[in-house]
Formats: structure tokens, sequence, C-alpha cells
């Protein structure tokens, strides 16, 4: 389902996407191991086919050393310079944030490939403040599974990120 709102002439356009549908963990593996399933895989291809329809060209993607963040962003089919991060390896909001302000301004298009409850709250954090429409906040406050995403778009630099409008989700 997707959910478009109104949207004015942005500096960036900031991407957040939780990952895929993973595998359970099993007994003696860990956690940053574990693979999409393959509804995991599907649910990838059609968030790769939902953002080629945006128009916007990633200009660089942050991502999660996990290996389901990286099977999630390998699925999408987006062809874009990489920085695998362990740093946002189930990180929170904050430390997500952290990481998108360290972003050279010339990156237009940015998108974060991680983990809840990080990504949901992050995008949760830049729309509140934004006092977003009812509708916009209610699409990811209380339901962000996985393969969610989110475009926001951002006035003003990546170093000084507090806000965002919701212009576009979608929710698998």
């Amino acid at each position: 389902m997707e959910k478009r709102h109104a949207a004015a002439r942005a500096t960036h356009v900031l991407y957040l996407l939780r990952h895929a549908k993973a595998e359970v963990l099993r007994a003696g593996e860990t956690d940053d191991k574990r693979e999409l399933t393959p509804l995991g895989r599907k649910q990838a291809h059609a968030v790769g086919r939902w953002l080629a329809k945006r128009g916007d060209r990633v200009d660089l993607a942050l991502c999660s050393e996990a290996v389901r963040t990286r099977q999630t962003l390998d699925g999408l089919g987006v062809e874009a310079p990489t920085s695998h991060l362990w740093e946002l390896y189930n990180s929170g909001a904050d430390r997500i944030l952290d990481e998108v302000r360290t972003v050279d301004e010339s990156v237009r298009t940015l998108l974060v490939v991680g983990h809840a409850p990080g990504i949901p709250a992050l995008a949760w954090d830049l729309i509140e403040s934004n006092g977003a429409a009812p509708d916009a906040r209610a699409t990811i406050a209380h339901h962000f599974p996985p393969a969610t995403i989110v475009r926001l778009e951002v006035d003003g630099s990546w170093h000084d990120l507090d806000r965002a409008r919701l212009t576009h989700s979608r929710v698998d």
C-alpha cells in the first residue's frame, strides 16, 4: 500500500528502509548472519521497483553490515556507492541520525537500510517535529513491518537535519 503526501522542493531526499523479511534466529547462530526468506527476497525486489518509479537517483546508500540488510539492498537493484557500517547494525534513531549527518552535501538522495526499532523511530522523530499530517504519521507510527520504506524531503543540510516532510511511504 502506498500513500502520497503533498511535497515542496527539497534540498535532499532521504529514504529510510527497514530490511525485508528475514529468517528466525536459530540456536547457535548470530543475529547478524540471518538471511532473507524467499518472501523477503520478493519484498526487496518489489521495493526496488517502487523506488525506480519514484524517479530519484540514489547517490549514496548507507547499509548495516548484517546479512539481511545487505541482501535487501542487493535485491533493490540500486546502483549507487554504498557504505556498509556496523554502526547501523541494530542501532537506535540517534545513532542512525549521527551517520546521516556526516553525509557530504553533494549527495542529493540518500538511502539508509537498517533495522527496527531504529529506522521507524528515526522516521517518526523526523516527521513528528515537522507537524506532519495525521495520516502521514499514522502510516508509520505503529506499523513499520519488514520492507517498509519512507521518502522524506529535507530542507537544508544533512549536518543540520532535525526534521523532514514525509512525501511517500510503502508498507508491504
